[in-house]
């Protein structure tokens, strides 16, 4: 009786310590997700809705050029690498262009944020 009991006991013990140790990984992944997602969220903060904003530097920080109507949009003085959201809605992207008027064009980009180096473009094309 006293194994059965003994044996019932370690059972117990490693469903709780199971247990302890899922809630344990959950909270972990769920903390990461949530970093992950505040990072984003705080980058996207101070792009309108709809808009594509280029900031003067690698950081969300200070005031972004915003790009709102789709087309081209030519750049002047903007480069080094920047930070670039994409906050437009309906999965709309754009293509970071080598020549003026939004010719010569790299792949598309959709929703998110990208780090860029805009030494080398000279417009942004805003495309469904």
């Amino acid at each position: 009786m006293r194994e059965q009991n003994d044996k019932a006991t370690r059972t117990t013990l490693r469903r709780g310590a199971l247990a302890a140790l899922g809630a344990t990984a959950t909270l972990v992944l769920a903390a990461g997700m949530a970093g992950a997602a505040t990072a984003q969220e705080s980058a996207r903060a101070g792009c309108p809705s709809g808009h594509v904003c280029i900031y003067p530097d690698n950081t969300p920080n200070g005031t972004p050029d915003t790009y709102y109507r789709y087309g081209s949009y030519n750049l002047e003085n903007v480069f080094g690498t920047r930070l670039i959201v994409n906050n437009q809605t309906g999965g709309a992207g754009f293509r970071l262009c080598t020549s003026y008027g939004g010719q010569n064009c790299g792949p598309r980009k959709g929703p998110g944020s990208y780090h860029e180096n805009l030494s080398p473009i000279n417009s942004i094309l805003l495309e469904p």
